[in-house]
């Protein structure tokens, strides 16, 4: 009896201690009974340091959070069964994405050659549906810049500007899907160089490196990416059918005949 006397006031005691130990950071605010301290505000931060700056709005969030919920409960709308079925669904589908998360892991390896042959196999599939054009786009908002620009590219003299200092992007257009008001210059046109053209902002210049016809073929490098993901995708999908199927068949399953 003594012994178990004993026992039962260590145990006791390890509680408490442990107890008052768990949160003895600062206090931030208060809504009635419940506390919203440094290290819970820190949780409520994903864990990660948090910006003193950054504080304040958090504060008043959970302030604004506690008090909703507060008001919601006393209406007794948490125990609306409606809410209920679609806080269980949400829950399931949380655990389900996250035992697939932590079991599922696929080791899919992509050869270059298995590119090759999908490219072989569907180069149907990779002719263009509209003209295309390759280019560097070059902007300045100076008129005299602009002029500067105009003689740097149609002379043979390369020397005086930094083209880098201009260059806005290089990227490739199709025809219908670029701004309208640079479309009629760079598709029309025949030359390599289109500019300047004036807009609201300034003076644009397009250097075309490349014009590709509607039903022309996209070459490999070109379509490289996009094929590895696509296999990427088969080979995925098809390993995530066979992980699905061997925990089924670890698991005692019945489906009535009429329904399958």
């Amino acid at each position: 009896m003594c012994l178990r006397k004993s026992l039962f006031f260590i145990c006791f005691f390890l509680f408490v201690c442990e107890t008052k130990k768990q949160d003895t950071s600062d206090v931030l605010a208060r809504v009635e009974d419940e506390t919203l301290t440094l290290k819970k505000a820190t949780a409520l931060n994903g864990g990660a340091v948090l910006m003193k700056e950054k504080l304040p709005g958090l504060v008043q969030d959970w302030v604004t959070n506690t008090v909703l919920i507060k008001k919601a409960k006393s209406l007794g709308i948490d125990q609306d069964s409606s809410i209920i079925k679609k806080r269980d669904i949400y829950f399931n589908d949380l655990i389900v994405s996250s035992f697939i998360n932590h079991s599922f892991k696929p080791n899919i390896e992509i050869s270059k050659k298995e590119v090759l042959d999908y490219y072989k196999n569907n180069k149907e599939n990779f002719s263009r549906t509209t003209d295309e054009v390759f280019l560097e786009h070059y902007f300045t908002e100076n008129i005299g810049v602009s002029k500067k620009l105009s003689s740097f590219f149609n002379s043979n003299k390369k020397e005086g500007l930094n083209l880098s200092d201009f260059l806005v992007e290089t990227r490739k257009i199709k025809k219908g899907r670029s701004p309208g008001f640079f479309e009629p210059y760079l598709f029309n046109s025949k030359k390599d160089l289109v500019g300047p053209i004036k807009s609201e902002k300034g003076y644009h210049f397009f250097k075309i490196l490349n014009r590709y016809k509607k039903g022309s073929l996209i070459g490999l490098d070109q379509a490289y990416n996009e094929i590895h993901q696509r296999i990427y995708k088969q080979k995925e999908t098809s390993s995530s059918v066979a992980f699905l199927d061997s925990i089924k068949n670890s698991i005692e399953i019945y489906i009535n005949p009429k329904y399958q």
